[in-house]
């Protein structure tokens, strides 16, 4: 299975600056997902961003942009997704608390599955943005975004 970081987000809450570059401890966000993700996958994982810079981030992964800009996370993981014919592992940038071991839970437990997300019993319940996507999902994305015209999504 292949994995993706998704580094979306307009940063409101942080001045404009890309969440996923601030540092935790000694580490950036952004290394913690993408470590995390390929300790999960196997292999290093695709970055899902649209700043002009993304791809000088972590010069490693392969950087591509929104296939669909302006859809919010929803476009991020159709990005995913679309990308290519076999599952992903998508994860948000914004976690830095992401946990290879639970990666890898969700990895070996969406065999079978076309989305397979966790759920918690937090206000938020399922958990969109750590999740595994299987290819299926593609077209289910195409008609979310066709019914809403394409203009919200927003995830």
């Amino acid at each position: 299975m292949r994995g993706a970081v998704l580094a979306g987000g307009a940063a409101s809450r942080y001045g404009g600056r890309p969440k996923g570059l601030l540092a935790i401890g000694d580490r950036r966000i952004l290394d913690r997902v993408a470590d995390a993700v390929a300790a999960a996958t196997g292999a290093p994982p695709l970055l899902v961003a649209n700043a002009p810079d993304a791809s000088s981030w972590r010069p490693d992964l392969h950087t591509i942009p929104d296939a669909r800009p302006g859809l919010g996370s929803l476009g991020g993981i159709y990005t995913a997704v679309a990308a290519d014919a076999e599952p992903v592992l998508c994860v948000a940038w914004d976690m830095p608390f992401v946990t290879a071991a639970l990666l890898r839970a969700l990895v070996a437990g969406s065999e079978g599955y076309d989305a397979f997300l966790p759920e918690s019993d937090s206000r938020r319940g399922l958990e969109p943005l750590c999740g595994v996507y299987g290819p299926a999902c593609a077209k289910a994305i195409e008609r979310q975004l066709a019914a809403a015209g394409e203009g919200g999504g927003g995830g």
